[in-house]
């Protein structure tokens, strides 16, 4: 008889327990995500550029939104569109690809809906960490051939590269900044169910 108690109130708590929800694990796709960046060149125009993500994961959670994000980009493979400056980039007066050959993104705190959120997190890069806070949205979702869930992302923000220890500052005779200190950013985002 007690047994039989005992059960049928743990079947009752078991019942009445609140749900967990627990986050879908997700693939940054390599193909179809990438950051970029754009720089303004003596205080009159706009340099523009790019750095691969070659690895990363996302969690999502209820409604679509991010739950966890980690990231990994090659500082060695950016790339402006010219190679006399993308030789400069890699040097040791800016990225330093030789002892810095990676930038690392991760994920301490996400708010918001899916449709407008923002992700605070640790971004290091040059052998430096700092925290960053970009503003998102999410623009679609698919399945592919093989049932396979696609969810796309974008994600923006600007910081100061001297943060990152990126402090080259030569300036034009009239004192204009040869390339600005803030940097813009856009992320393209990609990510595909595991």
């Amino acid at each position: 008889m007690i047994r039989r108690f005992l059960a049928a109130a743990a079947v009752v708590a078991a019942l009445g327990a609140p749900c967990v929800a627990y986050a879908a694990e997700y693939t940054l796709d390599p193909n179809h995500t990438q950051a970029e960046f754009t720089v303004v060149h003596l205080a009159i125009s706009q340099v523009r550029g790019q750095i691969p993500v070659t690895s990363g994961t996302m969690e999502i959670g209820p409604g679509d939104l991010p739950s966890a994000i980690s990231a990994t980009l090659s500082a060695k493979d950016l790339d402006t569109h010219s190679a006399d400056r993308d030789k400069e980039l890699r040097g040791d007066d800016w990225f330093a690809i030789e002892r810095y050959p990676t930038i690392t993104f991760v994920a301490k705190k996400i708010e918001g809906t899916a449709q407008a959120f923002t992700v605070s997190g640790d971004l290091t890069m040059h052998g430096v960490t700092k925290p960053v806070t970009l503003s998102g949205k999410m623009l679609g979702k698919m399945t592919d051939g093989r049932n396979r869930a696609h969810l796309g992302y974008v994600a923006a923000t600007t910081v100061d590269r001297r943060d990152w220890g990126l402090n080259w500052g030569k300036t034009t005779p009239g004192g204009a900044l040869i390339a600005a200190y803030d940097v813009a950013i856009n992320l393209n985002v990609e990510a595909v169910a595991r």
